[in-house]
């Protein structure tokens, strides 16, 4: 009789314990994209409908549907909904307008939970970028120790003040992330100012505030918007648009940067030594690794990256202009031409082999392709330059005058006065 209870006993256990394996929730929910189709082509911008379907043996909760850059990020969503039920079709409007998104294989990613476990279907569709537009043209001053004010030119010709800062010593536009990216001499930080709908503040603060040129240097990578800039102490940063670091270097011992540029996944600077004056290129891994250096005699005015291991460079040597190839990695910098006598005062990029050269009196239109240089006005000084691909226009300052020049004759289209000496033009597109 014991037996039989044990027995009865054991079938008990084990039939408990068997109906808590089988309660327990290890299956995720079946996920299935019905729309988009593979492959779907959207233009910016767009609404999509995105059909999805769910299956799950429990409960289903939840649904997101969100869009994915190349880097897995998220860039779009359709929100999360509550789901009752335990199998359903659903369909969500997926908004695109992101005018910073660029053309590309982007990815919708659909999950779907229990509360437990989630499931996930993926669908790759291709975006078109939205055309090209201005947004806004910044006008500043030369660089300063006195309190200064940047103002903001709309695509009208509406001038306002944009922004009053404590001093200036950097200035670069990040259209990627929609900031006019400001340093500052002495006290002033590095500040990222939101100048598009959507972006956010951020800003460095200068190390110490003992001496001027707190920040010798800032640029924008134009591929990816990334934000590079030097101090006085000597270190090399880079931060993402919306101000994450992500690069940190050093310069040579007793050298300062004042010049950056990426070529390919290597970032390139300008370094110049405090005694002396010597200068250098110094190149580094994305890890801040010193990989390269070139020793040069010319004073820098601008570079281009032209490949990933060569730029191309406008400098200065005893008064001459020259433009020459730098072969980093092989060690030399062959000369495409010079100006005699001629010093390059500023440098604007059309496409890709075609660049204006400002001169002290005139400008030329150098072609890589053909290394020729062609005058295209004279007795024309310019104190900044700028190009606006989007109306082909070719911007020079003269004082308190911001000319519209025609890129191809060298004529002045159109002309405005402004309050004060323009120092730098900054146009601020939408991607």
């Amino acid at each position: 009789m014991r037996l039989h209870h044990a027995a009865l006993a054991a079938v008990f256990i084990a039939s408990l314990f068997g109906s808590c394996r089988k309660d327990k929730d290890e299956r995720p929910p079946v996920v299935e994209i019905l729309l988009p189709v593979p492959g779907t082509t959207i233009a910016i911008p767009d609404t999509i409908l995105v059909r999805v379907q769910v299956s799950d043996d429990h409960q289903l909760t939840g649904l997101a549907v969100e869009l994915l850059n190349v880097d897995g990020a998220v860039v779009g969503s359709a929100g999360t909904i509550n789901l009752d039920g335990s199998t359903g079709t659903y369909e969500r409007t997926l908004v695109i307008t992101d005018e910073r998104l660029p053309t590309g294989t982007y990815t919708i990613a659909a999950r779907a939970t229990d509360g437990t476990n989630d499931g996930r279907a993926f669908r790759q569709v291709n975006i078109l970028e939205a055309p090209l537009r201005l947004l806004a043209t910044f006008l500043a001053p030369p660089f300063t120790l006195q309190q200064t004010t940047i103002d903001r030119l709309a695509p009208d010709g509406t001038s306002t003040p944009f922004e009053t800062v404590q001093d200036f010593n950097g200035i670069a536009v990040n259209s990627r992330s929609g900031h006019l990216v400001v340093a500052g001499a002495r006290y002033a930080p590095l500040q990222a100012l939101p100048a598009a709908p959507g972006a956010t503040p951020w800003q460095v603060q200068p190390t110490t505030t003992d001496q001027d040129q707190q920040f010798t240097a800032v640029t924008v990578d134009p591929g990816d918007g990334q934000v590079f800039f030097a101090s006085r102490d000597g270190r090399i940063r880079g931060f993402t648009g919306q101000g994450s670091g992500r690069f940190n270097a050093q310069c040579l011992v007793d050298h300062r940067c004042e010049a950056i540029v990426t070529m390919g996944d290597e970032v390139v600077t300008w370094q110049t030594a405090i005694v002396g004056g010597a200068h250098r290129v110094v190149t580094y891994t994305p890890a801040g690794t010193i990989l390269d250096q070139l020793p040069l005699q010319e004073e820098h005015v601008a570079w281009f990256e032209r490949s990933a291991d060569q730029l191309l460079h406008f400098a200065n040597v005893d008064g001459s202009g020259l433009i020459e190839e730098l072969n980093i990695q092989q060690g030399g910098s062959p000369d495409l031409r010079s100006f005699p006598g001629e010093p390059i005062r500023h440098v604007v990029r059309l496409n890709a082999n075609l660049y204006i050269v400002a001169l002290q009196e005139r400008l030329m239109r150098f072609d890589h392709a053909t290394h020729v240089a062609t005058e295209l006005r004279s007795g024309f000084p310019t104190d900044a330059l700028a190009y606006d691909p989007v109306n082909g226009a070719l911007l020079a300052a003269q004082g308190g005058e911001l000319l519209t020049v025609d890129p191809t004759t060298g004529a002045t289209v159109a002309s405005m006065g402004t309050s004060g000496t323009i120092g730098h033009i900054l146009p601020l597109y939408n991607r």
